[in-house]
């Protein structure tokens, strides 16, 4: 073997041994699931737990993107306000009431966010109460930022300046007689005015600009906002920024322009597109934008904006960058990006981000027929694309260098069937150590219920039906604990121990909440007879995982028992897989169980494991059928949680059938625990071979009774490798009861 075998080698064992990869059960080919699907509650790549409504990250391009955090609030589903890294996990998020926008790194570094009321509690949503809020880098509110002269929030744009100063868009409803301004007008119209405010670092009013000093409302144009209408946006302003000479710049949707504003005086400089545009457009084939968002300022006269092109024919969008000559009067488009997808047409909403590394970001808004982040180099080439798979949309996308450190942990609960789930993470804190779980029926609970050095744990022994609080401090490397996280209510009613988590394992129901695949070469005939349920197979294929049947949605808790337990046989002596597994990242074999063994006899299968990982609350229940031609039938599935004694109990009672259960852990180091049951006294030899079939040793050799039986199996001397170990079992008479082989993977 040369050194790049070697190498390769070594990279497929290290990887197989970070995924926890069972040797006695191969990965199913795949799992069907629905799209609008959430991720469950889990523990990502980076160590951060999150909840079960977590919005799912499809990151489908990622080639050398920027190195800057991801920031974002989703529009649709449950609301969260989050910073992701390049791979789609999350580094800071919180779960709130209300729908929150424009998450963002200001030019003075601190983060800011839109809200539409209160910090997290349900308060009457109205423009009255919505604000922004200011954060540092530790997540510590600092301010929330509102408008004053009677004026309410407007949710599309806020921008602090690097000297503290602040500009927002503000709002404010009128009533106006509108028969004498347009022909058709009438006399009773709402107007929702939005207006600037701009205030000192100190928060005193500095600036104030009105529509209605400087525009003429007959000028609007869009097909929404019909000036016959009762009720009409005026000018619809979603941007503001600050252009390199301290002058303001202003998006007005409904009008098409853009507008430069001195900062002092508030008079016009220039407006650039709609109806009193002043510049001449040169390079650009549609002249023009249309129903923009995101004026962005990069200086020395060059601007992006995201185009949407409502009001183009046919409607087109696309990102943008123009140069501006405001001696000749010309702007000229040398850039542009237009939007991926067979219509093209991203109507509202959308952002472009003139990246760092001098790349582009694009938030094209409409997650249900685009990305909701494209990165794109300057020659157009697709450095990053992101996707809500449930197709949410998002206002505003921005990428930045972020360094936040939570001084707290951040905490949310959530009641499932068999337990509570706490997730709980002190964002960007490298020091913690473990942390404390503090419970109790009253609020403010001070009672130690337990410790997790993970930041998600499952809660099961609660008095119930109660209503539970729970609290979470962290415990840092050199043993100080932190301020209390926030506090969470629960109402906790759980199923008792066991109750079967499988709906409908008898069947009696046909074929409700249950999944089957034939996938490969595989074909079968799944089909309910007599209320067993059968799986006539013409072609098995090659691999188990050709032919599956599976139910997600089974609650796991660490630390706890559990009894798996079904009825099966098959026409001919066969093996299947039925195990509970994490069917999403690395196939992890929660319950240990290796090959079952079927006769033409029914047998009752019943398999007894402890959760040895983090809490799994849709974990899948599994079994695969395929790399066989003899048909399966399977009846009386079900999985409960135990109290431990009966676990103990169940492990010495006598089986009733020979059953290889595997090895654990596979692969494995120094050494590993062979499982298998014996039905009655028998001789028992397990021998070890290599992928060539070369004898190593002989690992048992001896009479056993019967029952559940462990033996370990040392590797001093192995070296790295695959390996089968062969399991041979012959009752007093010399008649052979069981041959059967199981692989494992040593990794020195």
């Amino acid at each position: 073997m040369n050194a790049s075998h070697i190498l390769i080698t070594s990279l497929l064992l290290v990887r197989m041994m970070s995924h926890n990869i069972s040797f006695c059960q191969e990965k199913p080919a795949r799992f069907t699931h629905e799209a609008s699907e959430p991720v469950k509650t889990s523990i990502r790549a980076n160590g951060v737990s999150v909840p079960s409504d977590f919005p799912r990250i499809s990151i489908t391009i990622n080639n050398n993107p920027d190195s800057g955090y991801i920031f974002l609030n989703n529009r649709g589903g449950p609301p969260y306000s989050m910073i992701l890294d390049n791979n789609g996990d999350p580094v800071w998020y919180w779960k709130t009431w209300d729908r929150r926008r424009n998450i963002k790194v200001d030019d003075n570094g601190m983060l800011s966010m839109m809200i539409r009321g209160g910090y997290g509690k349900p308060e009457v949503q109205s423009h009255e109460n919505m604000g922004y809020l200011v954060f540092d880098h530790n997540y510590t509110i600092l301010d929330t930022l509102r408008p004053v002269n009677g004026f309410g929030t407007d949710e599309h744009d806020m921008q602090i300046f690097e000297d503290g100063s602040y500009y927002m868009l503000v709002t404010k409803d009128t009533t106006v007689d509108m028969s004498g301004i347009v022909e058709g007008g009438q006399t009773n119209v709402l107007i929702h005015e939005s207006a600037i405010q701009g205030f000192s670092p100190e928060g005193e009013l500095i600036f104030q600009w009105r529509p209605w000093d400087h525009f003429d409302i007959r000028d609007i144009d869009f097909y929404e906002d019909r000036l016959t209408s009762n009720s009409i946006r005026f000018p619809h302003m979603n941007a503001i920024d600050e252009d390199d000479d301290g002058h303001l710049l202003l998006s007005s949707r409904h009008l098409h322009e853009v507008t430069k504003i001195h900062r002092e005086t508030g008079e016009i400089i220039w407006r650039l597109g709609g109806a009193h545009n002043q510049f001449t457009f040169i390079n650009d084939p549609l002249n023009g934008f249309s129903a923009q968002h995101d004026i962005r300022s990069l200086g020395e006269g060059h601007y992006t904006l995201f185009d949407n092109g409502n009001m183009h024919n046919p409607p087109q969008t696309r990102a943008v960058e123009y140069v501006l000559d405001t001696l000749n009067m010309t702007a000229t488009l040398i850039w542009e990006y237009l939007s991926p997808g067979a219509n093209g047409f991203s109507y509202f909403m959308g952002n472009v981000q003139r990246l760092p590394n001098e790349n582009t970001l694009i938030n094209w808004a409409v997650g249900s027929q685009f990305p909701i982040l494209t990165e794109v180099t300057p020659e157009g080439e697709v450095a990053f694309e992101m996707w809500f798979e449930q197709g949410y949309n998002v206002y505003r996308v921005y990428r930045f260098p972020w360094n936040g450190v939570a001084l707290t942990p951040y905490l949310v609960a959530e009641p499932h069937e068999e337990a509570v789930a706490l997730i709980f993470n002190q964002f960007g804190d490298q020091d913690v150590d473990y942390y404390r779980i503090y419970g109790g029926t009253s609020p403010n609970p001070t009672t130690l219920l337990d410790t997790s050095k993970q930041t998600l744990k499952g809660l099961t022994d609660l008095e119930n039906p109660e209503t539970w609080y729970f609290l979470v401090t962290s415990v840092s490397l050199a043993g100080q604990e932190s301020e209390y996280s926030n506090e969470e209510e629960v109402y906790v009613s759980f199923n008792e121990p066991g109750q079967n988590m499988v709906l409908n394992g008898d069947f009696s129901n046909r074929k409700s909440n249950w999944r089957y695949d034939a996938n490969g070469s595989a074909s079968s005939n799944w089909q309910i007879e007599d209320g067993t349920c059968v799986f006539e197979i013409s072609n098995g294929g090659n691999e188990p995982s050709e032919i599956l049947l599976y139910q997600p949605g089974m609650e796991l808790i660490e630390d706890e028992a559990y009894f798996f337990e079904f009825d099966a046989w098959s026409p001919e002596s066969r093996t299947i897989e039925a195990t509970i597994i994490e069917p999403n990242d690395d196939f992890t074999n929660y319950s240990e169980i290796g090959l079952t063994y079927l006769t033409p006899f029914t047998q009752h299968f019943s398999y007894a494991f402890t959760m040895q990982n983090p809490p799994d609350f849709d974990a899948t229940l599994v079994f695969q059928m395929g790399g066989s031609n003899s048909d399966v039938y399977l009846d009386n599935i079900s999985l409960t949680r135990a109290e431990f004694s009966e676990v103990r109990e169940a492990e010495i009672q006598n089986p009733k059938y020979f059953n290889l259960l595997g090895n654990y852990p596979n692969p494995f180091n120094a050494q590993t625990t062979i499982r298998f049951e014996t039905a009655e006294q028998s001789h028992v030899q397990i021998n070890l071979y290599d992928l060539r079939g070369r004898f190593q040793f002989t690992v048992h050799d001896a009479l056993i009774d019967p029952g559940l039986h462990r033996i370990q199996m040392n590797s001093a001397q192995l070296c790295s490798g695959l390996y089968v170990y062969r399991f041979l079992a012959w009752n007093l008479q010399g008649n052979l009861l069981m041959d059967q082989g199981c692989k494992t993977l040593l990794i020195k």
